[in-house]
């Protein structure tokens, strides 16, 4: 094989890896919002010092999950119920986070384990309204 063969092949696998690589990407958030759920961008980290990690946030009627935004795992890698989910006041980030404009910091989790959430603010009003509303057939008895 000549040196220009070689090379239109190498290219040609580094195009096809790329392209594999985006359809991957693409068809993941399809799945994870495949189901008509409300996704958003959401920033998190554990430590208050430690670095964020941009995600996506998926509300379902009774959880708030967080996903990783690149990795292979169709999964959450975080699930919070929606009872026991408490967000603090949210607070204007000095950090920019790529992809979230004009970010707000909101402290929040579960008595066990609580971390740092970072929204747009739309999204930041929006996860509170669902926090702050019923879930479906809580309280259904209610006169």
């Amino acid at each position: 094989m000549t040196p220009l063969v070689v090379t239109e092949l190498v290219l040609a696998l580094l195009v096809l890896l790329v392209v594999g690589a985006l359809t991957f990407v693409w068809a993941r958030r399809r799945f994870i919002s495949g189901d008509g759920r409300p996704i958003m961008l959401c920033a998190r980290r554990d430590d208050p010092v430690g670095r964020w990690r941009l995600g996506l946030a998926r509300l379902g009627a009774d959880r708030f999950e967080w996903f990783s935004i690149v990795g292979p795992s169709l999964r959450p890698e975080v699930s919070w119920q929606r009872g026991e989910l408490d967000l603090g006041t949210p607070e204007p980030l000095a950090d920019p986070i790529p992809g979230l404009a004009d970010p707000v910091a909101v402290r929040g989790g579960t008595k066990g384990s609580m971390c740092e959430f970072a929204f747009a603010p739309a999204a930041y009003t929006a996860i509170r309204a669902w926090l702050e509303s019923s879930p479906p057939g809580y309280n259904v008895n209610v006169a």
